[in-house]
């Protein structure tokens, strides 16, 4: 994903700089103290936001401020991904866990750095002993109350949510039990939807709402149909009740497995680390068009209400 390639993209699109993107020059890192804070400013600010991206090595648009200029790369000899990761270990207290930095060649040894900084679980303090988030364009001391907020992050669960599409043979049984393949249709495609405890409080209560184009899920739909369909997720399960092994008979046994019974519907917590499947769909992938996207409103406990949106060409195939 983060290739030569994937600059140009920005450059050509005029990607404007936002609250989760921003581009810096090479004059950017330099080995002074001066510039190092700056970068444990700007890097804190991020993690202390939403996350986001950091380019160093494409500068600002000089007639169009906040878009894209040219690719302004860095000597990767006087300044390495390295010495990047050490500074920004070593100047950011606490240290932001799960930072990559990628390194794109643009030619010999000239590179660009994009650092992929994620959402801190507690507040993080620059080079100068402040605290930054990003606000718009800029980045801004934070004040008490907004530094509280972000301390308390580790009170509420964090929750991702992750899309695969998976590829499966379809699969018929032919009358002398042979299974053979369909051949006007030989592959099935299903979107997946797992859910993931990333931060490191566990969550009872989990509630998701997805949006997606209704012929993406209906082969019935007509081909440009705008009409959209909202799907409810949540943790919630039901236990199998199971016959015990002695007091019943064979025979009851029999039935119960024929009319399998549940009990009650419960939430399933979601620890630190874990992951769950929430919902598996068959997909008509055949109806996909160009710009497709399917949006989502997560739900976790006492955590912020999250809202995604995602292109259906970007989620992961397997």
């Amino acid at each position: 994903m983060f290739d030569h390639n994937y600059l140009l993209q920005l450059i050509a699109n005029g990607v404007e700089e936002n609250t989760e993107l921003e581009y810096k020059a090479a004059a950017a890192l330099q080995r002074e103290d001066k510039k190092i804070t700056e970068a444990t400013k700007d890097v804190s600010a991020f993690a202390n936001s939403n996350g986001g991206i950091l380019i160093y090595g494409i500068r600002e648009n000089q007639t169009a401020k906040h878009l894209p200029g040219n690719v302004d790369p860095i000597d990767r000899k006087i300044i390495t991904k390295e010495w990047l990761e050490q500074i920004l270990n070593a100047r950011i207290k606490p240290r932001i866990h799960g930072i990559k930095i990628h390194v794109v060649t643009i030619a010999g040894d000239n590179v660009v750095y994009i650092l992929e900084i994620p959402k801190g679980e507690t507040a993080h303090q620059a080079d100068d002993r402040k605290y930054y988030r990003r606000h718009n364009f800029s980045v801004e001391a934070m004040y008490d109350s907004e530094i509280r907020d972000v301390m308390n992050r580790q009170k509420a669960p964090q929750i991702k949510i992750h899309f695969k599409v998976e590829k499966k043979p379809n699969i018929l049984i032919a009358p002398n039990d042979r299974p053979i393949l369909h051949q006007q249709r030989p592959i099935l495609y299903f979107l997946n939807v797992h859910i993931e405890n990333v931060g490191k409080m566990y969550a009872t209560y989990i509630n998701i709402v997805l949006i997606l184009p209704e012929r993406v899920l209906d082969a019935m739909c007509d081909e440009g149909e705008k009409t959209t369909v909202q799907i409810a997720l949540d943790n919630k399960v039901r236990d199998l009740i199971e016959p015990p092994d002695d007091s019943r008979s064979m025979f009851f046994i029999a039935e119960m497995n024929k009319s399998k019974q549940y009990g009650p519907a419960r939430n399933e917590p979601l620890l630190p680390g874990m992951k769950m499947a929430l919902k598996s769909f068959p997909l008509y992938i055949d109806n996909i068009e160009d710009g497709d996207i399917l949006s989502w409103t997560l739900h976790a406990d006492n955590a912020e209400p999250q809202i995604g949106v995602l292109e259906f060409d970007q989620i992961e195939i397997i």
